[in-house]
C-alpha cells in the first residue's frame, strides 16, 4: 500500500492505526489527517521509541490488510483492474476463448448431484 492511499482515506485507516498502537490518543490520530511525519512523531513520543524503530513499525503496518472501505472505493477501480493484469500469464489475452482450458463443452451437474 502507498501512503497516498492512507492520506486519501485517513478515516478508514484510523481504527487500524489505533489497533496497532492502542496507546495513541484517538482524537490526536484523527487530527493528524494523514500526515505521516506527525504520526511518526506521535508514535515516538507515546511509545518512547527511536524514530528509526517507529519508521520500521509503520512500514510493517503498511504491509498489512487494507480496510474494506478503501478497497471498495470506486476511485480504486482502475488500480484493481490494472493489478488483475499481473495474474494473466504471458502470452494469454484477457479476451482469449476459455474453451481451450477445460470443461466448457460439458454441462455441469445440478447442485448436489454427482450422477449425470
Amino acid at each position: 500500500m502507498k501512503w497516498q492511499q492512507v492520506t486519501e482515506h485517513w478515516n478508514a485507516f484510523v481504527p487500524s492505526i489505533l489497533t496497532r498502537w492502542p496507546e495513541l490518543d484517538s482524537d490526536t490520530v484523527d487530527a493528524i489527517e494523514g500526515d505521516r511525519t506527525a504520526l511518526l512523531k506521535e508514535i515516538v513520543h507515546t511509545y518512547q521509541v527511536p524514530a528509526r524503530e517507529a519508521e520500521d513499525e509503520l512500514a510493517e503496518w503498511m504491509e498489512g490488510a487494507t480496510p474494506a472501505d478503501v478497497i471498495m472505493d470506486p476511485e480504486m477501480d482502475n488500480e484493481r483492474i490494472t493489478a488483475v493484469a499481473d495474474n494473466i500469464p504471458e502470452g494469454e489475452d484477457a479476451y482469449d476463448d476459455d474453451r481451450r482450458f477445460g470443461d466448457d463443452g460439458y454441462e455441469a451437474n445440478p447442485i448436489g448431484r454427482t450422477d449425470a
